[in-house]
């Protein structure tokens, strides 16, 4: 009779024992690209989601967003007067339930200190929305402005963006939001640039409208957090 390999496990994914070698020796044929096609399934199975929108960032800061800290970074654009700003965080809540916060506009008011009121005005597509909001914004009060919001499904994750169609106190306001499986939960980019038109009065106000956004990327966060707790 003849021995049975111990790693008979094998025997169909690709391998067959020698019958002139000793245990675990394996001729390997034509089927040995299906034996990394298996492995690789197993291990997407097992390792957690990877962030690659952090790729960018140091180590250090890296480390900050992995200890629960958010991470704002700052690019200054010709002709600018606040900075583009990009915030990074980890949430505790599945990319989905994050998108589903950013889209609740009906009760957008009831997350964002900021947001009096949120309504669909358009919907071009089944994911692009356009929406007016009515906030209170740092050194000119109350204003109205319409954008236009972009959902996408793409590489594992979820993508918005958006572009300013309508405003009576800046020339632009564009952004994005990119969230990837993380751990348990998700990772979460947060990408903004407001060109106001009063520029004088408007660089009054640069580090509040740092603060403005980093309280806005914290709501999302809170209030995807509370929904994923239920």
């Amino acid at each position: 009779m003849k021995k049975i390999s111990r790693w008979r496990g094998w025997v169909g994914i690709g391998a067959k024992p020698l019958d002139s070698g000793g245990a675990g020796r394996f001729q390997w044929g034509m089927r040995w690209p299906y034996f990394w096609m298996v492995v690789g399934m197993l291990v997407g199975a097992v390792v957690p989601g990877r962030a690659d929108l952090t790729a960018g960032l140091g180590a250090d800061q890296v480390q900050q967003i992995k200890s629960g800290q958010m991470v704002v970074t700052q690019k200054d654009i010709p002709g600018g007067v606040w900075p583009q700003l990009t915030v990074y965080t980890v949430v505790n809540a599945p990319v989905a339930t994050v998108g589903g916060v950013f889209r609740d506009y009906d009760h957008a008011s009831d997350f964002q200190p900021s947001v009096i009121s949120a309504k669909v005005v358009n919907q071009p597509a089944p994911n692009v929305f356009d929406v007016e909001y009515t906030q209170k914004m740092p050194i000119f009060g109350t204003t109205s402005f319409t954008v236009q919001n972009t959902f996408k499904d793409s590489a594992g994750g979820l993508d918005v963006t958006w572009k300013l169609l309508k405003s009576s106190m800046a020339e632009v306001s564009d952004g994005s939001l990119r969230v990837e499986p993380y751990g348990a939960g998700s990772v979460m980019r947060y990408t903004n640039y407001v060109k106001p038109k009063l520029g004088a009065l408007a660089g009054m106000a640069r580090g509040a409208a740092v603060g403005e956004v980093k309280a806005t990327v914290a709501a999302l966060k809170a209030e995807a957090e509370k929904r994923a707790a239920r």
